[in-house]
């Protein structure tokens, strides 16, 4: 099961922001991140870089990004 975006809730997350703690679409995060200039410094990471290496739920095995 893929993530889905935090923000609209309806895209598959594309990046984890560090700075958020969210998940986001590459729409979301280009709205969310062109929003100022310290928005725009926030680290974001590709989650498909990342699939292997996100801890995951002990019970049901998806990604989590905060406990379930």
């Amino acid at each position: 099961m893929k993530l889905q975006c935090d923000m609209c809730e309806k895209a598959q997350a594309s990046v984890i922001c560090c700075a958020d703690e969210a998940a986001l679409c590459e729409k979301c995060d280009v709205e969310v991140h062109a929003a100022n200039k310290l928005a725009s410094k926030h680290q974001r990471l590709l989650l498909e870089c990342l699939s292997n290496k996100l801890p995951r739920c002990d019970i049901c095995r998806e990604i989590v990004l905060l406990n379930c």
